[in-house]
């Protein structure tokens, strides 16, 4: 029998240094093999540099672009510009329209004091009467007035006239047939609703629902001339109703007003009124340009968001 002893032998192996740029691979005993990490070219390391360059100069503000290269805010001041512009555009406008409410409204007190007799400002829910007499006073009155207007009038009206109609209208609403007999607690109504056209009001009292005057008038606003604009011409309906339909013994009177607003057809203002068009033309150029480079901006973000570099594949292959 025999037994054999084999003694452990410690064998250390020295691997010579190789510096990693060097373009050879060592071998060691045991094939075993050392590769050197990828480095990365250089020209793919000026792209990256540039790319963030690009990203960092694109979000910095316009004071920080004026510190790194001396660029003028051109684009801020152009906004600011805009923003003020823009602004008193806008309050020339309102007062523009504060004209025209300001024109309508003082028109229909006027003709509230003209057509309505006895008339006081604030009184429209206790303007009634309550007698047939007064009743045929305030509506005689109306008409009286519209035909005497453009000798009576401070503010410079004219009729208006539509074809073979009347300038007037005269319409009375009332039920078909009724008769009422509170003596006897009895009542026969047709409720059906007659609306005639006419000169002057022949239907019973107790029948009537409403009596309605209407007319119309036109004006120009000529006040706008102070806000260098051409005047507006003005057509007003003006329709007077004497409400009856609660036949309570009170018929109330109102007077309503509907303005329609046009250009007129041959305008013409002496002196020179073209700052308000030169100031619009200065807008509309400026909001344009302004316009053109938010959108060249927005353009260079998106190409900017598109740009890649070429990504490291870990072999040092790009």
């Amino acid at each position: 029998m025999c037994v054999s002893h084999v003694s452990h032998v410690t064998v250390r192996i020295y691997t010579p240094l190789v510096p990693c740029d060097s373009p050879c691979v060592s071998r060691v005993p045991r094939h075993r093999t050392r590769t050197c990490p990828p480095t990365s070219p250089p020209r793919a390391e000026a792209e990256e540099e540039e790319l963030r360059r690009r990203l960092k100069y694109f979000f910095m503000s316009p004071c920080d672009k004026y510190r790194a290269r001396g660029r003028r805010p051109v684009k801020l001041g152009l906004q600011l510009a805009k923003i003020l512009l823009v602004t008193v555009q806008l309050i020339l406008f309102g007062l523009s329209n504060q004209m025209v409410v300001t024109f309508k409204e003082e028109n229909t007190i006027a003709f509230k004091h003209l057509f309505l007799k006895d008339y006081v400002d604030g009184a429209e829910d206790a303007y009634a009467v309550y007698t047939q007499q007064e009743l045929y006073e305030r509506l005689f009155y109306a008409v009286e007035k519209y035909l005497a207007m453009p000798n009576e009038t401070i503010g410079r009206y004219a009729y208006v006239r539509g074809g073979n109609r009347s300038a007037l209208l005269l319409c009375q609403q009332y039920y078909r047939k009724g008769r009422i007999d509170p003596a006897n607690d009895t009542f026969n109504i047709d409720p059906n609703i007659v609306t005639d056209t006419l000169h002057e009001p022949h239907c019973p009292l107790h029948r009537l629902i409403n009596v309605t005057i209407q007319f119309k008038l036109k004006a120009i606003n000529i006040q706008t001339i102070i806000n260098n604009e051409i005047p507006d011409c003005y057509t007003f309906t003006i329709t007077i109703t004497f409400d009856n339909k609660a036949h309570s013994g009170r018929v109330k009177i109102r007077l309503d007003n509907r303005a329609d607003i046009k250009e007129c057809k041959d305008p013409s203002v002496f002196g020179d009124n073209s700052f308000r068009l030169f100031f619009d033309v200065i807008v509309i150029l400026i909001c344009s340009l302004s316009f053109i480079l938010c959108a060249r901006s927005i353009i260079r973000g998106l190409l900017l968001q598109h740009v890649r570099t070429i990504p490291n594949t870990g072999n040092g292959a790009w």
